[in-house]
């Protein structure tokens, strides 16, 4: 029997491409009316700047890569941090600002919910599959998710951003040391927030590979003969826990015997565990387990 996976990566991307390409007559439309009384150099030089911007986020949609996943939720996050202000400065002076207010922000933020919904970040880390594989994301840590995130977020668009805005003032001592030290102070965030990205399921001809630099020293191959079976795990389950502390349902990965793989403990530490069943994360399990059906591994 062949079941279909519930929802297709690539339709799903859908939603978010559509909003992009209205987002010059949202938030872009919010944006503008808050620069209104700007000078004409400084505002020149933003609109140049936003829709340059815009065209590198449009592309990063359409071409499915872990790196464009990246910059697609962070050029959404930066539309609505911009949309955010422009609200503020543009302080509802009238019927017609209420309404550029709800559609501007509200446009900014379905933008970037969409690039966030369970499957898009399959469509992007399935991109650099290869052959006959089939590549799913792991949820974000739980952690990392409430506590790390947003602040990372803001720490990398603010560092990006606020050199360039500086200097486009005509601040230009100012401006370039801001630039410097912003775009320095933002590397380590940003790659923080790539590694999110890096963090999946792939499904091989011959088993299934577990891709997570944040728990596994390197990617780890299960061959189809060594799995029992994969299946969502029990409340009372003794599997060791490779998701994270990732919200929602684990799925259960039992072995056939006990394997020892390289597990992270610290910054450059390694220890070597031996496990019999694993828990696992994925951002979609159903379709997950659909596909292990589908491939010949074990459900139970």
């Amino acid at each position: 029997m062949t079941l279909p996976l519930p929802t297709g990566p690539n339709r799903l991307i859908l939603p978010a491409i559509v909003l992009w390409v209205l987002a010059p007559f949202t938030t872009g439309e919010l944006i503008g009316e808050a620069l209104h009384e700007a000078d004409e150099p400084f505002r020149t030089v933003v609109s140049i700047g936003a829709w340059v911007s815009w065209t590198v986020v449009l592309i990063a949609m359409s071409v499915a890569r872990p790196v464009t996943l990246t910059i697609g939720r962070l050029g959404t996050a930066a539309a609505l941090a911009a949309g955010v202000w422009a609200s503020i400065d543009v302080g509802g002076r009238n019927d017609t600002d209420a309404v550029l207010i709800l559609v501007g922000v509200g446009g900014a933020v379905l933008a970037t919910v969409a690039l966030h919904l369970p499957g898009v970040g399959d469509r992007f880390v399935d991109g650099v599959s290869y052959g006959d594989e089939q590549r799913f994301l792991l949820r974000a840590p739980g952690p990392v998710l409430f506590v790390a995130v947003v602040p990372a977020t803001v720490v990398v668009i603010v560092g990006l951003a606020a050199g360039p805005l500086l200097l486009a003032d005509a601040r230009w001592v100012l401006g370039a040391g801001v630039t410097l030290g912003g775009w320095a102070g933002a590397w380590f965030p940003l790659n923080a927030l790539h590694q999110l990205t890096n963090r999946f399921l792939v499904f091989v001809p011959n088993g299934l590979v577990v891709h997570d630099p944040t728990v596994l020293r390197e990617p780890v191959l299960f061959v189809t003969r060594e799995i029992a079976g994969l299946a969502p795990a029990a409340s009372d389950t003794t599997a060791t826990d490779f998701t994270n502390n990732a919200l929602g349902l684990a799925l259960e990965l039992r072995l056939t015997s006990a394997v020892t793989i390289p597990v992270v403990t610290g910054r450059s530490e390694t220890e070597e565990q031996t496990v019999r069943s694993l828990l696992l994360a994925p951002s979609r399990p159903g379709a997950v387990v659909i596909t292990a059906l589908g491939r010949g591994l074990p459900i139970a």
